[in-house]
């Protein structure tokens, strides 16, 4: 268990908000794509939480997470609603084998649906800021515009750096968007790139999990080849 102190939070959407926390414990480490138990202690009662890192383990000494809001969790309830720069909070290390290491393969295919998105992000980050030689695509479907998580990020990042590649889809589209509509299917999975080393993250609710799951097996990528978290 680390202490940990919420040294910045940020409205990313209207339903998502970001938290970055300060760990100053040189034994705290995760890996791309892996989750905390963040335990908070609520009138009087230690309730914890599990999320997603958002960050890339390069960077030490700190860690960010982005939450969806929630009436019903305790601990996500009390982040959005209460939390406040400079609030303690106790975490553990980082966890899952949802994870990346570079030796696992150097072509990703990283299918996410809404905040699903975030150990994907982490994943992308990673592969940004140390592992130039492994070629990702991110395939992110969002269901409005405005729930677009680091869109500008992305974008950023797929400007400067030849490796990385993403491919956005919404399946609620307004008028304000121009780009891909509708859900993950073979053809989008296609054209992020395939071939028999590639590896395929994929992250968001069951349902969605599992019908990617299908359409991959019907592409005849193995089950080997597939790594997958459900969000419930």
């Amino acid at each position: 268990m680390f202490n940990a102190i919420i040294t910045h939070i940020q409205q990313e959407t209207p339903s998502v908000k970001s938290f970055r926390l300060g760990v100053d414990k040189p034994s705290f480490h995760f890996f791309a794509g892996q989750w905390i138990d963040l335990y908070v202690d609520i009138e009087g009662v230690s309730q914890v939480g599990g999320y997603s890192m958002t960050s890339s383990p390069v960077h030490t000494h700190s860690l960010e997470l982005a939450i969806k809001s929630s009436t019903r969790h305790p601990v996500t309830r009390w982040l959005h609603e209460q939390a406040e720069v400079g609030d303690s909070v106790r975490i553990s290390g980082g966890q899952g084998v949802f994870l990346y290491q570079p030796e696992m393969s150097q072509r990703l295919v990283l299918v996410g649906a809404g905040v699903g998105v975030t150990p994907l992000i982490s994943i992308f980050r990673y592969i940004a800021d140390a592992v130039p030689d492994t070629q990702a695509t991110l395939v992110y479907s969002i269901p409005s515009p405005d729930e677009f998580l680091f869109r500008s990020e992305i974008e950023e990042i797929t400007r400067h750096h030849t490796n990385l590649h993403s491919l956005v889809t919404i399946t609620q589209p307004d008028s304000s968007w121009q780009g891909r509509t509708g859900r993950t299917d073979a053809e989008l999975l296609k054209n992020a790139g395939m071939s028999d080393d590639t590896l395929y993250y994929l992250c968001g609710p069951p349902g969605m999990v599992e019908d990617v799951s299908g359409v991959l097996e019907g592409l005849a990528v193995p089950a080997s080849r597939i790594i997958f978290e459900k969000w419930w």
